[in-house]
């Protein structure tokens, strides 16, 4: 079984390389298989190899689905609409591993808002414009801020949508249906209220079913994880729902609902242009939060199977997931969890796994949903329970405090706690600008070495006690002069230390400033390092540089100060190269 694979993946090397050689495009088929899947010689294996885990998260997914779609003030079809669309696009063109497409939490109450005010036919267009804006993000290379995102703060988002989660689904635990019916509105004051409410409203006993449910399905996980537990869960819930009906089932919360599309009806809408704008407006956040949280799940499937992620083609991927979920009559979609991975590890068979999870939806809320429907929410709150449990990182959290970094877990915790309390973004973008606080702490340190030379007696300043060695082409100079290597990056945070350290430089009568172990700078310290220079010449001080190449030089002379100093003081200053 494991060698089929390879010898299919040999065969298409070959192929490729036969076409070199002779100059034949491969067929169109081959450029799409060549982005995600194999080609239709390995499609069976990888269907045999997936049909349980693509089922399993169909199974797992469909209560956020239905949920997503109805707290967007539209209908729960079309949150399995979106399903349908985001998790086949995925399979095709993600580039990123074990991450499932499904309607986007993060954004349901600007959903909400363009539906209550311009109707639910809004919406499909908001997904459609959000795509394109996406896309836009991707061509300015954005998207690739994620990977200086610290991991902290994606397994506190993680720990934070877990417990998150939890507090949403917790009233089909007692087999009510308070947060979901009520949509777009709070209508208990503070946890406490609600689940005294649960309690004396709920059912008991469907509180006992669900955590059978969930110890089972936890239990049979340990003993034997390849198993896919979750459908076996799911056949008896169809079983007993559909022989024993009860209203405590799905088809209470949401009614007959399956699997439909429309496509997009823009000749419906009357908007004038100040509508339009302002749709545009609430569409740019939509864009920016669905990007961000794909990235955030790329990233954390990415820690998970530590198969690093291609961002580009994610990022190309969910814009048009996006497109194509608003032509059909969709919503915003992204990136939402980790895969229920079943010891799947392989990019690609995770990539079928995802196709297997769309085809899951459409039988199952498609053809069959007369009869999922029926499946009771004990059942239902069960399997809920095994997602949130596995959503946080107990393992890193469990890390982080054996090996007594507590100060990481107490912000891993923390932004979980904003992440719970004012939402997923704010959490992010919280914890993001504090590690990009303590990042501009670190690099504002000015790596430099100084050497002072006074009657051409060479010597070391308090700076750098090693012993002396000079690798820069000095200039041939008569009197004292002062040496300033600048190390590293000469960037906009620590410019500022460097001018301190020139500024407490000792009176020499020349100073050299020597780039040579430089490796780059931006435009914000050239133009402050040009106005020291240039103060410091109008105090007689002779300035040369030295271990300029030519690149440094043309970037310099976009600085008027540095475009003369080398044009008009060429015959008095002498700037070498390496």
């Amino acid at each position: 079984m494991n060698k089929a694979p390879l010898l299919i993946e040999m065969d298409q090397i070959k192929e490729e390389e036969s076409h070199k050689v002779s100059g034949i495009r491969p067929s169109k088929f081959s450029i799409v298989s060549r982005l995600s899947v194999q080609d239709l010689q390995s499609a069976w294996f990888y269907v045999q190899e997936t049909w349980k885990s693509g089922m399993s998260q169909a199974a797992l997914n469909i209560p956020f689905v239905l949920a997503l779609g109805a707290n967007s003030g539209v209908s729960a079809a079309m949150g399995l609409t979106t399903a349908f669309i985001a998790a086949f696009v995925n399979g095709f063109f993600s580039g990123s591993n074990h991450s499932i497409y499904m309607p986007s939490w993060t954004i349901t109450g600007w959903n909400y808002f363009l539906t209550q005010q311009y109707g639910i036919q809004i919406l499909p267009l908001a997904t459609l414009v959000s795509g394109l804006m996406i896309y836009l993000i991707s061509l300015f290379k954005w998207h690739h801020l994620s990977d200086y995102i610290p991991q902290y703060v994606i397994e506190g988002f993680y720990l934070g949508s877990g417990f998150l989660f939890l507090i949403l689904y917790s009233d089909y635990i007692f087999g009510i249906t308070d947060n979901h019916t009520n949509v777009g509105q709070k209508i208990y004051s503070n946890l406490i209220e609600m689940y005294i409410s649960y309690y004396e409203r709920g059912d008991l006993q469907n509180v006992l079913y669900t955590v059978l449910i969930f110890m089972f399905l936890q239990f049979g996980y340990k003993f034997h994880r390849p198993f896919p537990w979750v459908l076996l869960t799911t056949s008896f819930g169809l079983l007993i729902g559909n022989l024993y009906p009860t209203e405590q089932c799905l088809r209470y919360v949401y009614g007959n609902t399956r699997l439909q599309f429309n496509l997009i009806q823009i000749n419906e809408l009357d908007l004038g242009f100040e509508q339009i704008f302002e749709i545009m407006q609430i569409c740019i956040p939509i864009a920016i939060c669905v990007t961000i949280q794909n990235l955030l799940c790329a990233r954390g499937a990415q820690s998970l199977t530590e198969v690093k992620c291609d961002y580009d083609q994610e990022t190309f991927c969910v814009s048009f997931a996006n497109v194509i979920s608003g032509l059909v009559g969709g919503i915003p979609c992204c990136a939402s969890s980790r895969m229920y991975t079943l010891n799947i590890k392989l990019r690609d068979i995770n990539k079928w796994s995802s196709i297997i999870n769309a085809c899951s939806i459409f039988i199952f809320y498609g053809i069959a949903s007369q009869f999922f429907m029926n499946i009771p929410l004990y059942v239902i709150a069960g399997q809920i329970l095994l997602v949130v449990y596995q959503f946080p990182p107990w393992n890193y959290l469990i890390k982080l405090y054996q090996t007594k970094r507590r100060l990481t877990l107490f912000k891993c915790i923390l932004i979980s706690w904003i992440c719970y309390n004012y939402g997923a973004m704010y959490s992010t973008i919280i914890g993001c600008l504090h590690s990009l606080f303590l990042f501009a702490q670190k690099m504002s340190g000015a790596a430099s070495e100084i050497i002072v030379n006074t009657d051409h007696d060479a010597r070391r300043s308090s700076y750098n006690e090693k012993e002396q060695h000079f690798d820069d082409d000095l200039p041939k100079v008569d009197g004292s002069y002062t040496l300033y290597r600048f190390s590293g990056s000469i960037n906009y945070i620590n410019i500022n230390n460097h001018i301190i350290q020139i500024k407490q430089l000792a009176f020499t009568d020349y100073i050299i400033f020597s780039f040579r172990y430089v490796s780059v700078f931006d435009e914000q310290a050239i133009d402050k390092l040009a106005i020291m220079i240039e103060n410091l010449m109008k105090s007689q001080h002779e300035i040369y540089l030295t271990g300029l190449h030519k690149t440094m030089i043309e970037e310099m002379e976009y600085n008027s100060f540095f475009k003369e100093f080398f044009i008009l003081c060429h015959d008095k200053v002498k700037t070498l190269g390496q």
